[in-house]
């Protein structure tokens, strides 16, 4: 999993209570609509263990649904738009892209971390709005129970060092077939294991071998005096920097930070670095 980093999130939580405030009669209670729906996790935490099933507050599942809905004022699609996250945090596999056209709009799913028939005061939280793809949200995590002390939260971090992907070689076979290594994902973190677990993260991505089995071989191909002539003769022309030329042979991104611009990047950063590449 991927830490969002959409910066200015304060002030786009803001805008959100700002374009939702008139339209939520809310009753009175422990906290102010302001605060439910720009509470950052810690708070979201606290409300949602204080107000956890109370159906009070179902009118706001409504009130979700309703923003759902393609329309000319400030909808899903807007936030969506606002957060430009374009690859699912949850799984770091499918892209989420916004699109909105004559033609036809798309746009990441809403994944409720804190589920909204179980937490309904949070249906409209900013940071209880996951963008994620339909495979994360709809068919792994659907109803299960996630909070911020059993899971990891994207606003919040993400697997970083904390999970990795790991190639175990099984046979001399392993440059040219599949079927001459394993690949795992595992930590040692128990939120991680957690989301690991409910995402079936680690099956999943035993579909993707074929994408290791390349950056093995890819690996052998690009050797260090390879890259070295590589960049002798197009840095600053084809790519900037080391960095750059890596993610044009091995297809993603490798920094930290940039984890989230492309499918399969943690994936592809962790067999690198396993292989001694980064």
């Amino acid at each position: 999993m991927i830490k969002i980093a959409t910066p200015n999130l304060e002030e786009l939580a803001h805008k959100h209570f700002e374009a939702l405030k008139s339209k939520i009669k809310f009753p009175t209670c422990k906290y102010s609509l302001e605060e439910v729906i720009t509470a950052k996790p810690e708070k979201l935490h606290e409300i949602a263990m204080t107000y956890k099933g109370d159906t009070t507050f179902n009118f706001m599942i409504n009130l979700y649904d309703n923003f759902c809905d393609k329309k000319k004022e400030y909808d899903a699609y807007d936030l969506a738009q606002s957060l430009n996250v374009t690859v699912c945090p949850y799984c770091n596999r499918n892209y989420t892209f916004t699109v909105r056209s004559k033609n036809g709009s798309t746009r990441p799913q809403f994944d409720h971390f804190y589920d909204k028939a179980t937490y309904p005061i949070l249906a409209l939280s900013f940071y209880n709005l996951i963008p994620s793809c339909p495979t994360c949200n709809t068919s792994m995590k659907g109803t299960k129970q996630f909070s911020l002390t059993t899971h990891i939260h994207p606003y919040v971090e993400g697997f970083d060092d904390k999970a990795r992907f790991a190639l175990h070689v099984k046979d001399s076979s392993f440059y040219y077939d599949e079927k001459g290594f394993d690949l795992e994902l595992s930590s040692n973190d128990a939120k991680a294991k957690k989301n690991i677990k409910d995402f079936a993260l680690e099956e999943i991505y035993k579909n993707h071998k074929d994408i290791v089995l390349e950056l093995i071989q890819k690996s052998i191909m690009y050797n260090e005096s390879y890259i070295e002539e590589l960049m002798k003769n197009y840095e600053g022309t084809l790519f900037k920097n080391e960095e750059d030329l890596l993610r044009l042979i091995f297809g993603g991104y490798i920094s930290d930070e940039d984890l989230g611009k492309r499918p399969l990047s943690k994936l592809t950063k962790d067999i690198l670095e396993q292989l001694e590449i980064v």
